[in-house]
């Protein structure tokens, strides 16, 4: 077999390999003998057909099952001869093929960068102090008592912030019904026995400051001015008029704080569960810290290193990210058009932020080289076991779906990488 290796650009070679017709031919004629076995030929039994009718009947799906079969074997003793890891099969071209020539191709690869390793010990980071005030021990109390209210009926009293407000709604825009301006509009268009929230997330900008007030079988005319970044494009920038007909009420009763309010959260008095909230809060602040700490040392090790980088890694992890950036900012009201609008915006956070991700993972994963860590299989089993459990899955299911899609190696070189980072925040050098 002779192989020659071709720099092509950053990160890319083109390997070329031939290889001799007499070392294939085991493999062809094992193909031809296969074929042999199952030939429907006429006049012959099937398998009893002389080798030379066959070959000459099924000459091209014999060459093209000889090639599925022997470049893919030839393409990684090349790369084993060559001690190349590729990172990347880019394109496998110019496979050529015959009983008598014997087999050549070229196969485009991407390779893991080359680059020097910028000094990781002791980077300087400025240490935030970690407070936690009686106001935000007061706000947790309050989402904690909200969690436990209910809504109960008061149909007796007008509408007031944080109430529940069942309404009818139509609404006009230049005289035409909104729910024909666009597929989109309908939902804000009309609603029969609509729920509203008097509080924030607003169903529609200043829509709840004008039900304040009103009462059970109240009507009224609301006027409505949509900012010309609304969702909704076709109403985007107008004025609409709603016609609104209140038809119930609900008040949000908040839980007493007795006995039994404070046993549901495991504590026996308020003393105790300000207590065990400050603790909460003080060590959800602190990991925050330590994340932000870990962004200051990631941003310090890309300033330092810049390196070319296997356009393919780069051009995948960027479709991917572009995908997440579209599905945040859809279940955020965005609509197509919008979405469209914005392509270029999206493809190039996108680009920044996964040339960054990638280029971040290659230099961890060299430190973790250098500095020898590994993941350890009882860490990973125990971290399949949590998101099994975050999902709601079994753990053998969990494993089975990742599995499909290689995601017990990302999964792996994620940890690596947090073991990485948890490992240069203990070697930094703190202010």
């Amino acid at each position: 077999m002779k192989v020659k290796v071709e720099d092509v650009g950053a990160c890319r070679k083109i390997i070329q390999v031939e290889v001799p017709a007499d070392t294939v031919a085991s493999e062809y004629s094992e193909i031809l003998k296969a074929y042999t076995k199952v030939a429907r030929i006429p006049g012959f039994r099937t398998g009893r057909a002389p080798l030379a009718i066959v070959e000459n009947r099924f000459a091209k799906d014999i060459v093209e099952e000889a090639k599925e079969r022997l470049v893919p074997q030839y393409y990684w003793k090349a790369v084993e001869e060559e001690k190349i890891t590729p990172v990347a099969i880019v394109e496998i071209s110019e496979v050529i093929f015959g009983k008598e020539q014997g087999l050549a191709f070229k196969a485009t690869i991407d390779v893991a960068p080359d680059f020097k390793l910028p000094k990781y010990r002791k980077i300087s980071l400025s240490k935030r102090e970690v407070e936690i005030g009686d106001k935000d021990i007061d706000s947790t109390v309050e989402r904690i008592k909200a969690n436990f209210s209910r809504f109960e009926d008061a149909n007796d009293r007008e509408v007031r912030r944080g109430d529940l407000v069942r309404i009818d709604f139509t609404g006009t825009c230049d005289g035409v019904s909104i729910g024909s301006l666009s597929p989109d509009s309908a939902p804000i268009g009309e609603g029969k026995d609509f729920w509203v929230f008097m509080g924030e997330p607003e169903f529609l900008p200043g829509f709840s400051d004008n039900l304040v007030g009103l009462k059970i079988n109240d009507k009224k005319v609301v006027n409505i001015h949509f900012p010309a970044d609304f969702r909704v494009k076709s109403v985007s920038g107008k004025d609409v008029i709603y016609d609104v007909t209140v038809k119930g009420v609900r008040v949000k009763i908040m839980p007493e704080m007795n006995a039994e309010f404070f046993k549901k959260l495991e504590v026996d008095s308020m003393e105790a569960l300000r207590s065990k909230i400050r603790n909460e809060l003080l060590e959800n602040a602190k990991h925050n810290e330590d994340l932000r700490l870990k962004e200051e040392i990631a941003k310090s090790l890309l300033e330092k290193a810049d390196f070319d980088l296997p356009k393919s890694v780069v051009d995948h992890e960027t479709a991917a990210s572009a995908r997440s950036i579209v599905e945040r900012i859809a279940t955020q009201g965005a609509t197509r058009e919008q979405i469209e609008h914005r392509k270029d915006d999206i493809l190039s956070e996108a680009t920044k932020t996964s040339t960054d991700r990638v280029r971040l993972s290659y230099i961890l994963s060299r430190i973790a080289d250098e500095e020898k860590i590994e993941v350890q299989d009882a860490e990973l089993e125990s971290r399949i076991e949590i998101l099994a459990s975050r999902y709601g899955m079994s753990v053998a299911r969990f494993r089975a779906e990742i599995e499909k899609r290689d995601g017990i190696n990302k999964l792996k070189g994620d940890m690596r990488a947090e073991k990485t980072l948890d490992f240069l925040l203990q070697n930094s050098k703190i202010k």
